[in-house]
Formats: C-alpha cells, sequence, structure tokens
C-alpha cells in the first residue's frame, strides 16, 4: 500500500484515498513493531520489557506529533493526544473489565485506584 498511497498523493487522489491508503499501510508496520517489542520484553525484567511496551505502543502518537511539530500543528497534536489518552483508558480499561466480569462473574477494585486513573485521566484531558 505505500507505493499506492505515494502515488495517491502524486496525483492528487483525494486526501480520503491517501489518508486511508496511509493507513493501511501502516497497520502491517505496527503488527510488525508490536510483535517485536513483545519478543524483547520476553527476554528482559517485568520493568524493562513494560517500559518497552509503553514507549513502543506510542510510537504511532510521537512520530504524528514530530510531523505535525514540524509543520506548527500544535492543535492536531493536542487532539491526537487526548483521543490516544481516551482510547488507552476507556477502551482498554472498559475491554479488560468485561473480560473479567466475563472469566469472574463479580469484580473487586480498589478505591484508591479508581481514584487515581480516573483523576489523571481528566487532569491530562483538562491539560491539553
Amino acid at each position: 500500500c505505500i507505493p499506492v498511497g505515494i502515488a495517491s498523493h502524486k496525483y492528487s487522489w483525494g486526501s480520503g484515498v491517501t489518508a486511508v491508503l496511509a493507513l493501511l499501510s501502516l497497520c502491517p508496520l505496527a503488527e510488525r513493531l508490536g510483535f517485536t517489542t513483545e519478543q524483547l520484553a520476553l527476554r528482559t525484567n517485568d520493568t524493562l520489557g513494560a517500559l518497552l511496551n509503553v514507549t513502543f505502543g506510542n510510537a504511532t502518537e510521537l512520530i504524528l506529533s514530530i510531523v505535525a511539530l514540524r509543520e506548527a500543528e500544535i492543535l492536531l497534536i493536542q487532539m491526537s493526544l487526548i483521543g490516544s489518552i481516551l482510547s488507552n483508558q476507556l477502551l482498554v480499561l472498559g475491554s479488560a473489565m468485561v473480560t473479567g466480569g466475563v472469566k469472574h462473574g463479580v469484580q473487586l477494585f480498589e478505591r484508591q485506584s479508581a481514584v487515581l486513573h480516573v483523576a489523571l485521566l481528566v487532569g491530562s484531558s483538562v491539560g491539553l
């Protein structure tokens, strides 16, 4: 998809087509990055493995932010970061809760941890 995406941009096929082709070309690269990160995490200790997963798990946002910063697109960077925070907190946490509820029936949460997560979500979203 990468050569077709480049051709789409060069021959002005439309920004929507170019964006979809660019997204499709990133999917195999994201899969390889995730696989490599998981393999590195298996060969290191838990702390370094978690650090690698967090760092490379947000590589897409980092690349987008660098490109947008070079173009002075501050609003795009802010919206990308808010979307990343909300999707990570809501989608991942929600999926974990649903899966845990299906598997265990009743789940117990520590109040202090839940308050911390909500405070971080609200604080980071408002801060941007």
